[in-house]
C-alpha cells in the first residue's frame, strides 16, 4: 500500500463508486424494481465452509470488487423504492449520502474535541438548535448516539445516577426504583431497565387510551402504588410517535404528574420527534412543557442516513457528565477545564457517555440542513402526514368484491394501520390476524414491495386483549405517491384473491 498514492486511488475509487452506486439507485427507483433483496454472486456461497478461500483471498481481487459491490446491492433491501414501506426509515437524501462519505474520509472520533474539532463544534451547535426548536432553556444541550435505543439507555442511566448517586460507587444493592412507560412504548425502554440493573419487574407498563396514548390517570395511580410499596417512581418515559400506531402521549399532562413525584420525564421521540421540531400539529408541541430529556432520530422521517440520533438534555451536558463521567485523565486532559463553560469551544464529550468511540454523525444532519434548508424538513414532515391521511381515507372509502377494508384507528402521525378481511373470514375475527400474516408474507415474497404487520394490546378497564395482526404502513419517503398507495392496496387485494379464493 503506497500512502503517497492514496489521493489518486481514492479519486479513482470514488469516481467508479459514483457511477456504480448512482446506477444502482436509478435502477432501484424504477417501477417494478425488486425490493426485498436477492442474494447472488460470491455472497451466495458465504454459508459454504469450502468458500473461505474465495471469500477471503490472499491477493486482492482489485477492480473485480465492483462485481461484489453489485452483489451486495442486489442482496440488500431496496430502500430507494417507493414501495419500501417496511420499517420506520427509507432511502437517505442524496446530500446525506455525500455527508456519510465525508465521515469516512475524515475518520474522526468525536470523543475528544481535538480528535474531531469541526465535528464536535457542529454537534454542539445542532444540539442547541434542536433544543431551541423544542423550547428548552439556553443551557440545554445534547449528543448524538448510534440509534434511539442507545440514546434512551443514556437517558435512563443519567436519571438513575442523578436520583441515586451512590450507585456509581456502591452499585444497585440498596436501590429500589421503578420505570414507567406506555404499554405501546418501544421495547428499548425495557432493555434499558435491564441494562441499568433494575430488571423487567421494575418496569411498569401503563395502559393506553382508545387511540394508543398513555392513560395519565392510570400513570398517577400506578406511581402512587409504587411509592406505597417503597419503590421510588423516578423515571417516566413518554412516547412521541409509538412504534405501531404512531400515537403521541399527552406529554404536558404527564409532565405535571412527574413534577408532583419528582420523577425524571424522558420523551422518546425517535420517530415522532420531527413533528415537534418541524411540524405544526399541536398534539406534538412541547413548548412550555418541562421535559428532562428528549430523543429524536433524524435518520427516520428526516432522511438522514442511518444512523443519526440525538439525545437532548434540559440541564445540558453537565448533568450527563456528572452522572456518567469518570474523568479518565489519560484521555480527557486539562484542556477540558478551559472549555467547560465556553460557548465557542465544545467540550470533550466522550466522558458524558457510556462509550468512547463516537462518530460525528451531527455533520450529516447539518450538511443536509445547509444544503436543503429548514423548509426541506418541514415539507418532508407535512408530506408524510398528508400521505398517511390520504391512505387512511382510501382504506375507509375503498370497496372490493374480495373483502372489506377496516381502519384500526385514525393515524395520529405518519403510520396507517388497517385490516383487509376476505369475505370468507368476515365473521371470524380470530382469523383476521392469520390472514394478515399470510397476505403480508405472500406480498413480500413476490419481491416488488415490502410491507409489514403488527399488533397491539387494547385496554378496557381491567381487561386487556390483543388485536389481531393488522397491516402497518409507515410513511417516511417523499417518493410515496398516490399511485404507490393504490399499488399497495391492489397488492393486498391480489394476495387475498390468491389465498382466499
Amino acid at each position: 500500500m503506497d500512502s503517497d498514492n492514496a489521493a489518486m486511488e481514492l479519486r479513482e475509487l470514488l469516481t467508479e463508486a459514483a457511477r456504480v452506486l448512482s446506477e444502482y439507485v436509478q435502477q432501484s427507483q424504477q417501477p417494478g424494481a425488486h425490493v426485498s433483496g436477492r442474494i447472488q454472486g460470491v455472497i451466495a456461497n458465504a454459508a459454504q465452509p469450502e468458500s473461505d478461500a474465495s471469500m477471503f483471498p490472499d491477493a486482492g481481487v482489485g477492480s473485480r470488487v465492483w462485481d461484489d459491490v453489485r452483489d451486495v446491492c442486489a442482496g440488500a433491501a431496496n430502500t430507494w423504492s417507493s414501495t419500501f414501506l417496511y420499517k420506520l426509515y427509507a432511502a437517505p437524501a442524496p446530500m446525506g449520502v455525500v455527508a456519510e462519505t465525508l465521515l469516512a474520509v475524515l475518520n474522526n472520533n468525536a470523543h475528544v474535541t481535538r480528535a474531531a474539532p469541526s465535528g464536535a463544534a457542529i454537534e454542539r451547535m445542532v444540539a442547541r438548535k434542536l433544543a431551541q426548536l423544542l423550547g428548552f432553556p439556553s443551557e440545554a444541550g445534547g449528543l448524538t448516539f448510534p440509534g434511539g435505543s442507545y440514546a434512551n439507555l443514556h437517558a435512563l442511566m443519567t436519571a438513575r445516577n442523578t436520583r441515586f448517586p451512590d450507585v456509581r460507587t456502591r452499585g444497585m444493592s440498596n436501590v429500589r426504583g421503578a420505570v414507567f412507560t406506555s404499554a405501546h412504548a418501544h421495547y428499548s425502554i425495557d432493555k434499558a431497565a435491564v441494562a441499568a440493573g433494575f430488571g423487567l419487574d421494575s418496569v411498569v407498563h401503563v395502559p393506553t387510551d382508545a387511540v394508543g396514548r398513555m392513560d395519565v390517570h392510570q400513570l398517577r395511580v400506578l406511581m402512587l402504588e409504587s411509592k406505597a410499596r417503597g419503590v421510588e417512581p423516578f423515571f417516566v418515559n413518554a412516547t412521541m410517535g409509538t412504534t405501531v400506531l404512531g400515537a403521541c402521549d399527552p406529554i404536558a399532562e404527564i409532565s405535571h404528574v412527574c413534577r408532583e413525584f419528582g420523577a425524571w420525564l424522558h420523551v422518546d421521540g425517535s420517530w415522532g420527534g420531527p413533528h415537534a421540531l418541524f411540524g405544526n400539529d399541536p398534539a406534538f408541541s412541547v413548548r412550555g412543557v418541562h421535559i428532562d430529556s428528549f430523543v429524536v432520530n433524524p435518520h427516520k422521517l428526516l432522511g438522514v442516513p442511518l444512523q443519526c440520533s440525538f439525545l437532548i438534555v434540559h440541564q445540558g451536558l453537565s448533568v450527563m457528565r456528572r452522572a456518567l463521567g469518570l474523568g479518565a485523565t489519560y484521555l480527557f486532559h486539562d484542556e477540558q477545564e478551559k472549555c467547560r463553560d465556553s460557548a465557542d469551544l465544545p467540550c470533550d464529550v466522550g466522558d458524558a457517555t457510556l462509550g468512547c468511540g463516537r462518530r460525528p454523525d451531527a455533520i450529516k444532519f447539518w450538511l443536509m440542513w445547509r444544503y436543503y434548508g429548514t423548509q426541506y424538513f418541514t415539507k418532508r414532515v407535512a408530506q408524510a402526514r398528508s400521505t398517511s391521511l390520504r391512505l387512511a381515507e382510501l382504506v375507509c372509502t375503498r370497496t372490493s368484491l374480495l373483502g372489506r377494508w377496516v381502519l384500526v384507528a385514525e393515524p395520529a402521525s405518519t403510520c396507517v394501520c388497517f385490516w383487509f378481511v376476505p369475505h370468507s373470514l368476515n365473521e371470524q375475527r380470530s382469523e383476521w390476524g392469520i390472514a394478515t400474516r399470510r397476505m403480508c408474507t405472500h406480498i413480500n415474497d413476490a419481491g416488488s414491495m415490502l410491507i409489514d404487520y403488527a399488533s397491539v394490546d387494547v385496554f378496557d378497564g381491567n381487561n386487556v386483549r390483543a388485536l389481531p395482526e393488522f397491516f402497518r404502513i409507515p410513511i417516511n419517503s417523499p417518493s410515496v405517491s398516490n399511485a404507490t398507495l393504490d399499488d399497495v392496496l391492489h397488492a393486498i387485494e391480489s394476495a387475498a384473491a390468491e389465498l382466499y379464493p
